[in-house]
């Protein structure tokens, strides 16, 4: 593509520009190098770098010291653009299929998978990869930057996809990450305290989701009706004439359910809804799993499936990773692995796998380290206030050193001392599942699918669910 059909203002209808970049050291011989200012980086810095690496053209934000035998355009919106620029380098490949984008602070992941297994050609972009569900690349962020977001975009045009569905964080809501992207359809799930450290405050964090819901292709908007927040947008997108539909625990919902019982391997109910009713068998855990899946059902349903269509398809729905994952071994406890990383989600899954499975509860978890510190203590509470015993470890402490993130976490336990500090994760795995008996439950709780761990900077592999295989004996 040439430089003048990617920037404006470029009158050199000579330069052809053969991919586009923000990362200096992903440049390739003929990108155009986009330096943009980050939260921790600053590209202008780096254009010396990109430069010998063969790069035809810079946009940058301001003007760039040095002397350069390429065109270098100054744009100080340039980073607000990136999203432009990269759907005009990819064909806009968003608006050849139905984008379906779901933010909340719980669940996005869980209801994007759904979707993608209810509705037909229908791909994934979220935490835990990226493509067909049944064989996922790999995402090193929840949502990437713009240009990555429009490449793999393009990419699932190419794979014959009919729609996308993505988790949209408040990062990348707030970075302009998902820029010119055309949504038709947001998909909102719940709010609850996350991200603090970089948002400020929860007012800001909330501002940040709702941004989503501004996107000027929108149709329609799901929504969870049971949150506070939910119900505050609702009434403001039909003042603003937006089709919202609602999933909730009243029946006065587009989409409501009745749970009847709870199994070890699933849920049984009823589900209730303005395109008819139907009894469901989930094999999920936990009463906010069945939320996640009526929020995916009230994707498809208002997309025009129907609901006998699609039921036997809930019935059947394939694990999320690292969501709720249990592991069964006779004569051994059973095990549960969850991504679990904020208070609520905590409280929920500690909650779920005590109604499913019943006998002692223990707990393994940590916090992040460079992340919000106030809500480790609000984790340990969670923690002290629903389990039997807790050992308290690393989750992904980057730069800070575990013991004192761990203080932090047992503050929040009070009186309650039924815990063990395990700094090394691995030992604090095994540890738990050698000292539960066959009756009791071990809720393993943070990393979920996460394949590695962050210590001082550097990344390790570990994975609880391999873990936990090879210590139960599941390895072939």
């Amino acid at each position: 593509m040439l430089l003048s059909e990617l920037l404006d203002g470029v009158d050199d209808h000579h330069i052809q520009v053969g991919g586009i970049c923000i990362d200096s050291r992903e440049v390739m011989p003929g990108d155009l190098f986009i330096a943009i200012e980050g939260a921790s980086f600053d590209g202008h810095d780096f254009v010396d770098e990109a430069f010998r690496r063969g790069a035809v053209a810079i946009c940058a934000e301001r003007r760039i010291a040095g002397s350069f035998d390429i065109p270098i355009v100054v744009d100080p919106s340039v980073a607000a653009r990136v999203g432009a620029i990269a759907g005009r380098f990819y064909d806009q490949p968003s608006a050849r299929m139905f984008c379906i984008g779901v933010t909340g602070t719980n669940g996005k992941t869980s209801i994007a998978h759904h979707c993608a297994a209810l509705m037909e050609r229908t791909g994934f972009m979220g935490t835990i990869g990226w493509g067909n569900i049944e064989n996922l690349r790999p995402s090193l962020l929840t949502t990437e930057n713009a240009i990555t977001v429009h490449k793999r975009l393009r990419c699932l045009v190419s794979m014959q996809q009919r729609s996308v569905a993505m988790e949209v964080s408040s990062h990348a809501l707030d970075q302009n990450r998902v820029a010119d992207v055309l949504f038709d359809m947001a998909v909102f799930s719940n709010l609850s305290r996350d991200h603090i450290d970089y948002h400020g405050s929860m007012d800001e964090y909330a501002l940040a989701k709702q941004r989503l819901f501004e996107f000027g292709g929108l149709t329609a908007a799901v929504i969870n009706a049971d949150e506070l927040f939910g119900r505050e947008l609702i009434s403001r997108l039909r003042a603003r004439g937006l089709t919202c539909v609602t999933y909730g625990t009243t029946q006065e919902t587009d989409v409501s359910w009745i749970v009847e019982s709870y199994t070890r391997d699933g849920i049984y109910g009823k589900w209730y809804t303005k395109w008819g009713e139907a009894d469901f068998d989930l094999p999920v855990i936990g009463h906010f799993s069945v939320s996640n899946v009526a929020a995916a059902l009230g994707v498809a349903l208002h997309r025009g499936y129907e609901l006998s269509e699609i039921n036997d398809l809930l019935n059947h729905l394939p694990k999320v990773p690292g969501r709720m994952e249990i592991y069964r071994v006779d004569g051994k406890p059973a095990v549960v692995v969850d991504y679990a990383h904020t208070p609520e989600a905590l409280s929920l899954a500690l909650s779920a796998t005590r109604t499913h499975l019943g006998g002692r509860l223990i707990c393994v978890f940590g916090c992040g380290g460079d992340r919000d510190q106030g809500k480790r203590q609000m984790m340990g509470a969670a923690v002290a206030d629903q389990a039997d015993m807790a050992i308290v470890t690393a989750d992904n402490p980057r730069s800070e050193k575990v013991d004192v993130i761990n203080e932090q976490i047992v503050e929040g336990f009070g009186n309650w001392d039924a815990y063990r500090l395990i700094p090394d994760r691995g030992a604090a795995v095994y540890e738990a599942l050698q000292s539960a008996s066959s009756d009791d439950v071990v809720l393993i709780a943070g990393k979920g699918h996460e394949t590695t761990q962050e210590i001082n900077g550097e990344k390790k592999m570990f994975d609880d669910r391999d873990f936990v295989k090879n210590v139960l004996g599941l390895t072939e």
